[in-house]
């Protein structure tokens, strides 16, 4: 029940930063300030991640990681997930990570490689389970 409750708490304080930069002024582990929030839930036959986020170029992105409740005795937080960039030039590489060791992902994109309102691909894969490829929109940070 407190588990269910936590979750519950964390998605509406969570709700309103979705796909949006935030934490502008707040160091990130890039070595520039701020991040981009978007939320893995997945589980028992289901992977949803918010479609459209804002990607900050040369910023920080911060996948957290949301597993459903225990099914058939698969613990969902144990469960790898993986995010890789698809579009060409390699804006970020493949990170993985699950929700009861790390909680998200962080992953530093290549300001290098991409353009203001590019509109970019990657993957997110729940390893065992299934695999999603949402799509991005660059922004520039003022």
């Amino acid at each position: 029940m407190k588990r269910i409750f936590a979750v519950i708490l964390m998605a509406m304080l969570l709700a309103g930063c979705e796909g949006k930069f935030i934490k502008k002024n707040v160091p990130n582990t890039c070595g520039n300030t701020g991040w981009t929030l978007t939320t893995v839930h997945y589980g028992d036959a289901y992977i949803t991640v918010i479609p459209i986020s804002e990607i900050v170029d040369g910023a920080e992105w911060r996948f957290v990681l949301d597993p459903g409740p225990d099914s058939g005795g698969v613990d969902y937080g144990d469960s790898t997930v993986k995010v890789r960039g698809k579009t060409t030039g390699g804006w970020f590489d493949e990170q993985e990570g699950t929700a009861n060791a790390d909680r998200s992902i962080k992953v530093c994109i290549d300001s290098g490689s991409l353009s203001e309102d590019d509109i970019v691909f990657y993957d997110v894969e729940v390893v065992g389970h299934g695999r999603l490829d949402p799509r991005g929109r660059v922004i520039v940070r003022p």
